[in-house]
């Protein structure tokens, strides 16, 4: 008989541990005990962790811990994360493109619907040992020009791949295009009674065009441009580095079949600052540039980059205002994150000119033609 499914860390068991990993982790070792210890802050806004620390019937048993990651208890960003459908899109990564990825995801351990309404939980390798930079903290340059040489691999060996046009593997890029009209039209007021202060004048009548033209970018990138695996939430905070210096990333409730572009100028706009992004910015769209060329990308220039990088970049406008939904009514914590993140966006934007085209995007989606 099957043993419950647990929804939380506290409903599992050692049987349930034993009958997940048994068809994943080599040998006949048997688990015997657990124990359980949070993550960071243990709640994520989509997702609860856990490190499950193993004790096995043999000394050298492995792994000797893993990561849980639940389906959020809360329930408001619980149905955010089932409406962004991060859930299907994390297992649908695991299942079908992690096994090959060059940014050397955590091994996949298992994953179950622990409600029967596609809210998985998977196991995960835990990466404990490896060094994880910080979001809030400057961004040491070796780091920037690894994470992003490592974008530029995975999405080169991604590039036009078959799997992207099957909807039971991966996600669009515009499956977001009707998730972010309402989820903005709730989130825009509530980040302006928060953090309006936050906006840098200049930047503030962009939000209008931007939160406008989110779902028509969406579905342009989707019908129109390349495409490849995308991350999706490509922070550092979501990159960690082994002992050798190789960036491994992971968190793929975001994954997508989209617009590489997407990927470096969120990379951009939510791990380096202004200044720092104006002094190594055009080396680091080089680096990635020059990676695709070199691992196999035909038919793609750099104009054309610069054009996409430039539209993506409008896309910001329309994210910040959904995450209002997310970090307003917080506290310290929250504001601390936006007042972070709002200068990499106004520095991001001005980076890529957005103002040139902020205003008429629709004849730009209009007039550029398919690649």
């Amino acid at each position: 008989m099957d043993v419950v499914q647990p929804r939380s860390a506290d409903d599992i068991s050692v049987a349930w541990l034993n009958e997940v990993l048994a068809s994943t982790v080599a040998g006949d070792g048997i688990i015997t005990d657990f124990r359980i210890e949070p993550v960071g802050e243990a709640a994520g806004f989509l997702g609860d962790i856990v490190r499950i620390e193993l004790t096995w019937d043999a000394p050298m048993g492995e792994p000797s811990s893993v990561i849980a990651k639940f389906p959020t208890l809360r329930e408001a960003n619980r149905e955010t994360g089932k409406g962004l459908l991060a859930y299907e899109r994390e297992i649908g990564f695991y299942q079908h493109f992690s096994m090959d990825c060059p940014l050397n995801p955590p091994s996949f351990f298992g994953g179950v619907d622990v409600t029967g309404q596609k809210e998985f939980l998977i196991l995960i390798e835990d990466l404990k040992t490896h060094r994880f930079p910080s979001q809030l903290e400057s961004l040491a340059h070796a780091d920037a020009v690894k994470a992003v040489a490592g974008l530029a691999k995975m999405h080169a060996h991604f590039w036009q791949h078959p799997m992207l046009d099957e909807p039971d593997k991966i996600h669009a890029f515009k499956d977001w295009a009707p998730i972010y009209e309402p989820s903005i039209a709730a989130g825009w007021p509530l980040f302006q009674q928060d953090f309006s202060d936050l906006i840098p004048d200049a930047m503030f009548p962009m939000y209008e065009p931007g939160n406008r033209s989110a779902a028509a970018i969406f579905e342009y990138f989707s019908d129109v441009r390349p495409k490849t695996l995308i991350h999706g939430d490509a922070r550092i905070e979501n990159i960690c580095f082994d002992s050798a210096g190789v960036p491994r990333m992971y968190d793929w409730q975001l994954a997508a079949a989209g617009p590489g572009a997407y990927d470096l100028m969120y990379f951009f706009a939510n791990s380096i600052e202004p200044a720092q992004l104006q002094e190594i910015g055009a080396e680091l769209v080089s680096t990635y540039y020059s990676e695709l060329i070199e691992r196999g990308v035909q038919g793609y220039t750099r104009e054309d980059l610069d054009g996409d990088l430039q539209l993506a970049s409008c896309l910001l406008f329309g994210f910040s205002s959904m995450v209002g939904n997310f970090l307003a009514n917080g506290g310290e914590t929250e504001r601390a994150i936006v007042a972070t993140t709002t200068p990499r966006y106004w520095g991001t934007c001005q980076f890529f000119n957005v103002g040139e085209i902020i205003n008429d995007l629709d004849q730009r989606l209009t007039l550029d033609k398919p690649v």
